[in-house]
């Protein structure tokens, strides 16, 4: 008998568990429905959305498309040699968990045996439509190239006397990163384009009283002081409906669960729209419907709180769900599900990086090599050695210009 996995997902969670089930189960076909054609590495976005590329026609499209390579790839080719792989390009509108079936907004209907909900998050802005209509997110690839594009435009067509101002909504990971990156960035615009560097503003707007209130005091204390050494300016305790004067507004103060959570009869959701699951990844009250990543409730039982939305936790999460349908298909005991605190990396422009686990933490240049080297590791895994080096290389060839 062949069993039937469907996985709603292409992101770092949903990859993850068709390749896992691809290289050990036996008897089962798995299906991947994503919307795009391609995966895309999340934590190279910021880089993406700040990287310089010389415009020397006709090449410039070519390097463009370069860019494009650095941080995505078509799935048919993650699972060139997984033969009991396929992917399915489309979208899901519902699910009906009774008869088993995913249904796309194309109409079709995809049986399953065991259902992975892995459709990961979007831009949350709580509500607030004018912000919507005038910012810019910074959430998927498209948006990432869609910003510097923005950036490079508006230095080409304004006068040279003109201050110019990028206001960043949001002091989280993402905001600080892009911030600070952002600043390299600015700089070879206004070379190239023969302004003073001064003639270039950045603002963080965070309605917090403090940057990054999830970490600790030390990171909050490092990432306040690289701000300011760099020039950007820090605007707390203040919505970002207040500020009316920018050129360009970047919106990273917010992420809910995808929008088809919410679509889903019979099953309970948590905060932002996410799922409530089990301590076997297993969405209630379904025992053959699973979870994983941004869209899922996930709560340390330890300390009660949410595990944070990202890429490492979508990782591991992954890894139980695919031993756990593996489980489950040889009618085994399932694995509990313990989550952990990874610890991070945050890159702070430049070649600096903090990285904080526990009560360890470091700075300086050796995070920023960590980050590179995880990047490095996940494109080997997902592609295998020859392929992975060459497309992490493309990365480091534009991306480091930026540093």
């Amino acid at each position: 008998m062949i069993h039937e996995i469907v996985i709603i997902g292409g992101g770092f969670g949903g990859v993850k568990i068709a390749k896992d089930l691809a290289r050990k189960t036996k008897d089962t076909h798995v299906t991947l429905i994503d919307k795009n054609k391609y995966h895309s590495y999340h934590p190279n976005f910021y880089e993406v959305a700040t990287a310089f590329i010389p415009e020397k026609p006709p090449k410039n499209e070519l390097r463009f498309h370069e860019l494009v390579k650095t941080s995505s790839v078509h799935f048919e080719e993650i699972f060139l040699n997984d033969l009991n792989v396929s992917f399915l390009e489309g979208e899901a509108a519902d699910i009906d968990f009774k008869n088993k079936e995913v249904i796309l907004k194309s109409g079709l209907k995809k049986k399953y045996d065991f259902l992975v909900i892995a459709v990961g998050s979007e831009t949350n802005y709580f509500g607030m439509q004018p912000l919507q209509e005038k910012s810019m997110p910074l959430k998927d690839l498209n948006d990432a190239l869609q910003i510097r594009n923005a950036i490079d435009e508006l230095f080409a067509n304004s006068p040279k006397n003109k201050l110019l101002k990028i206001v960043i909504g949001g002091g989280g990971f993402t905001g600080c990163e892009f911030a600070l990156e952002l600043t390299g960035y600015l700089k070879t615009l206004s070379k190239i384009h023969g302004r003073p560097e001064h003639y270039a503003q950045i603002s963080i707007v965070d309605l917090s009283p403090i940057l990054l209130s999830t970490t600790s005091p030390w990171v909050q204390q490092k990432v306040k002081e690289r701000l300011e050494f760099f020039g950007v300016n820090i605007i707390l305790s203040t919505g970002i409906d207040e500020i009316t004067d920018f050129d360009i507004l970047v919106w990273t103060g917010g992420v809910m669960a995808n929008s088809l959570t919410k679509n889903l009869s019979g099953i309970k959701l948590e905060k932002a729209s996410c799922i409530l699951i089990d301590s076997y990844m297993r969405v209630l009250p379904y025992e053959d419907v699973f979870g994983v990543g941004d869209a899922v409730y996930c709560v340390n039982e330890k300390t009660g709180k949410a595990m944070p939305m990202t890429a490492s936790m979508a990782l591991r999460e992954a890894k139980y769900v695919a031993e756990n349908i593996k489980r489950s298909i040889e009618k085994n005991k399932l694995l509990r599900y313990e989550p952990k605190f990874p610890g991070f990396i945050i890159p702070l422009g430049g070649k600096y990086a903090l990285f904080e686990k526990d009560n360890f933490h470091l700075s300086g240049i050796i995070p920023w090599l960590m980050k590179y080297f995880i990047s490095l590791c996940y494109w080997i895994g997902l592609l295998g050695f020859l392929k992975g080096v060459r497309i992490w290389m493309k990365g480091m060839k534009i991306f480091i210009k930026n540093d």
